[in-house]
């Protein structure tokens, strides 16, 4: 079977890493050939260098990267290129679609920015009508079209599922749960030492995307700052560089004498050691599929807070700390649970390691398991 991967578009780190776990996964079929699509960046360009090595996997590398450009790249060149290479399956992994070709398709539902109410909610309360016009509504009704004409789906969790129903009519899709994350027992470190009587490390783990309004990155600038005026010894640990924070209206110079501006850290080594001793993660997006960075932290044994959401009760379980969004004093009180022993850390660690485990366990654990399924259900 030949399958062609439709990864344009995608370039973040979270991105990345799902996009190879899905490469490390199709090495171990050599009897598919596999046609990558991708946009020219420093991150892919590295990504397929590495895996150029398999001749199962066929990379190409798109330059123009534009919105616009994919979608007629999507729509007509596809055309061309599902003759030529003999193409069984498109796999579109960054969650677009091509409604008028024959060819079978599985979407990768990754992005749910277009598909949450309360996104909506925000820009209206807001007033920011054009905004929420281009940014989310305009291409909601791209994607929309593009899924209303699609049958097979897969999906991290099954929210996913639940956040597109309030949107789109589901009940002839088909959605498979896989699992994006490795809970091997070796994967799972023994929960952080805490002592709050010393100084507390604030952990925010986000890309250049911090500005855009679903990162939700006031909620945790305002509540530093409200932190930074009691009696509590703290700094922050932020993957973004003093200058894109300076040069931005969400955070407020105030806090630069305690911040650890660590900008984009491109290795796991370089991840692992932001998971140590007192650290709290926070994370305040108001919509995720997954939450890489948040599972992130449950594996390497830090305590993260998180909005009191749909998305985070489905990905990270029941036992999760959480807080109000767009509430200042709602994320303090989660804080200072933590701090002051209201929540037994460890316990609370190690309940979230293992609701995780289970959790996965119970989805497709490989893309080619799906890749079967799909073409035995159109046959």
């Amino acid at each position: 079977m030949n399958i062609l991967i439709n990864a344009l578009g995608i370039q973040d780190s979270g991105g990345l890493k799902v996009l190879k776990k899905v490469l490390n996964e199709c090495i171990k079929n050599d009897k598919y050939i596999y046609f990558i699509y991708v946009n020219n960046n420093v991150n892919i360009k590295k990504l397929s260098e590495k895996y150029r090595k398999f001749k199962e996997l066929r990379f190409e590398i798109i330059e123009k990267s534009s919105f616009l450009y994919r979608l007629y790249y999507e729509n007509f060149i596809f055309r061309n290129i599902l003759k030529d290479k003999n193409i069984d399956l498109i796999y579109n992994f960054s969650g677009t679609a091509q409604p008028f070709l024959k060819t079978s398709q599985l979407i990768k539902i990754h992005n749910l920015l277009f598909y949450t109410k309360t996104l909506d909610d925000i820009y209206k309360r807001e007033g920011k009508y054009i905004d929420w016009l281009k940014q989310v509504y305009l291409k909601r009704l791209v994607f929309k079209l593009m899924v209303q004409s699609s049958k097979y789906f897969e999906i991290q969790s099954l929210h996913v599922k639940e956040y597109m129903s309030d949107f789109i009519n589901i009940n002839k899709k088909t959605f498979f749960i896989k699992s994006d994350i490795d809970v091997r027992d070796g994967e799972f470190y023994l929960p952080k030492k805490y002592d709050f009587r010393k100084k507390v490390k604030f952990l925010y783990i986000v890309g250049p995307h911090f500005t855009y309004r679903h990162k939700n990155f006031r909620d945790f600038t305002n509540t530093m700052l409200e932190l930074s005026s009691l009696n509590i010894d703290f700094e922050i640990n932020i993957t973004l560089t003093h200058e894109q924070l300076n040069q931005s209206i969400l955070w407020d110079a105030r806090l630069n004498k305690i911040t650890n501006f660590l900008g984009y850290i491109d290795s796991q080594k370089g991840m692992d050691k932001l998971f140590c001793d007192n650290t709290i993660l926070i994370s305040t997006s108001i919509i995720e599929t997954l939450g890489l960075h948040v599972i992130e932290a449950i594996k390497k044994g830090v305590v993260p807070i998180v909005p009191s959401k749909k998305y985070s009760y489905s990905v990270y379980g029941e036992n999760v700390v959480t807080y109000k969004l767009f509430n200042t004093k709602s994320l303090l009180k989660a804080i200072f649970s933590i701090i002051d022993g209201e929540i037994n850390y460890e316990e609370n660690i190690m309940m979230l390691q293992n609701d995780l485990k289970i959790n996965e366990n119970k989805k497709y654990k490989n893309i080619i398991e799906i890749f079967k399924e799909v073409k035995n259900v159109q046959k």
